[in-house]
């Protein structure tokens, strides 16, 4: 479908090339660019092309976030106590591994062999006759064949905020990841049982070095059939459970820089678990711009690029009138995001839209097809989103898309405040909402959103 040739001129694209500086007793070469500064307006054009007076702006480009590194140092944790033994049972002939002795056995396994981690540590998480967290050095082998045949001794369970700082305060003294497995069942002190009530200060308490040095933490959770003596937090009306094959929860926290923890878990875990929580990340930019010349994403109303010369459009013209409002999509590259605030639901449910001057909102958002991965002007594009505009109040102003930090919802729905019964409530673990309250404790004086894309704009007038 072809736009109007009244409205629509073609952008002149603008172009960079390298500068060749030549000295007389030394050759130099130097490549100079604009630095980024995603205040400045960067464009296309579209519906309306712009008269000669229209205000235009200079090209920039927008910061690119930092891309995650290629190979990170890594310490697995594996907890092992008496509560820890059913996930992962003696080994028969007739029976099948349990889901958290095949999620571990690939784990252990790609960070042992696997190209994207430079230097490895594996560790037993447990507790001493004193009552202290000990973390057990141990082969690969010997990780391997725990998870494998099962947990021999009678071992306590680590209260879990000593745990966390233990293991924390090991791995930061060499900027190595920390990566934790667990159930998270709370059990502290028999001695002091008001810690029930503080868990989630205790838990932001044991994780103080990831706020200070500015760590994220993301947490997976998944469910694994259990054999054998269940522990539960709540001790009443049993003390213990027998189970034969119920789901009870694990889990595994990354916590370590950012761009670390998007390598382990993008090229290390791979096939992640559909529960996935991340606490503390945020990016500078991501690549944004309207989208206002191609057919798929045709806009609406009087609307088109601030500038005709730059590669991206972050600046607009529009007049919205009662009878046609304006309407237009805004490209974003989300690719460096984690897959779930990727997902379509996800931003449907957490995507916002501010605005000065004027009155808009979100329509439809889509995600990119490969119609539009291999279209020119788009294919660099993740996502779509169109935005509404019926009313400008101002001469000038900005819409701005944020993304929220939230807490997924699967948080609550696997929280529980008796965790007696697994078998009437599966897939529940006691006060985790409580421990996730702890985790976000770190970050409140961090960024409020995840990322921000703004567009500004001018009122057209005839």
């Amino acid at each position: 479908m072809k736009m109007n040739s009244k409205y629509y001129k073609a952008p002149l694209l603008g172009t960079k090339f390298p500068l060749l500086c030549l000295g007389l007793a030394l050759m130099i070469s130097g490549c100079f660019t604009k630095k980024s500064d995603r205040e400045e307006t960067e464009t296309t054009t579209t519906e309306k092309a712009p008269t000669r007076d229209s205000k235009e702006s200079t090209a920039t480009t927008p910061t690119p976030t930092p891309v995650a590194n290629a190979k990170v140092d890594v310490d697995i944790y594996l907890e092992v106590s008496n509560g820890m033994k059913g996930f992962m049972p003696p080994p028969a002939a007739d029976k099948e591994p349990t889901t958290f002795q095949n999620r571990l056995t690939k784990l252990i396994s790609e960070v042992q062999d696997g190209v994207h981690v430079d230097d490895k540590r594996f560790y037993l998480a447990k507790q001493n006759a004193q009552g202290a967290p000990v973390l057990d050095s141990v082969s690969y082998n010997t990780l391997k064949l725990t998870i494998v045949s099962g947990i021999k001794d009678n071992v306590l369970g680590t209260p879990l905020p000593d745990m966390l700082q233990a293991a924390l305060t090991n791995s930061t003294k060499r900027g190595a990841l920390s990566v934790v497995v667990s159930d998270f069942i709370h059990g502290p002190d028999p001695n002091n049982p008001g810690q029930f009530l503080s868990l989630d200060a205790d838990i932001r308490s044991s994780l103080k070095q990831a706020e200070h040095q500015n760590l994220v933490v993301a947490v997976l959770a998944e469910a694994s059939p259990f054999y054998g003596n269940y522990y539960p937090a709540v001790k009443k009306p049993a003390v213990k459970q027998t189970l034969s094959g119920q789901e009870i929860p694990f889990y595994i926290w990354i916590v370590g820089k950012q761009a670390d923890v998007q390598t382990f878990t993008n090229k290390v875990l791979r096939n992640l678990p559909a529960q996935q929580a991340y606490f503390g990340f945020s990016y500078a930019s991501v690549p944004y711009s309207a989208v206002l010349k191609a057919n798929a994403f045709k806009p609406m109303g009087v609307v088109y690029c601030t500038s005709r010369t730059a590669e991206t459009c972050t600046t607009i013209n529009l007049a919205p009138e009662n009878k046609e409002p304006v309407e237009f999509t805004i490209g974003l590259d989300l690719s460096s995001l984690p897959a779930t605030m990727q997902a379509v639901d996800y931003l449907k449910q957490n995507l916002k839209l501010a605005i000065t001057g004027g009155k808009a909102s979100i329509g439809t958002i889509l995600v990119a097809n490969e119609d539009t991965k291999s279209a020119p002007g788009v294919s660099q594009f993740t996502h779509f989103v169109r935005v509404k505009v019926p009313q400008l109040t101002a001469k000038t102003g900005s819409i701005t898309l944020n993304l929220p930090q939230a807490v997924p919802t699967w948080i609550s729905q696997w929280s529980t405040g008796n965790d007696n019964n697994p078998a009437s409530a599966p897939r529940k673990t006691y006060q985790f909402n409580k421990i996730i309250d702890g985790v976000q404790a770190l970050y409140r004086d961090k960024s409020e959103f995840v990322f921000s894309a703004t567009m500004k704009f001018n009122k057209e007038t005839n």
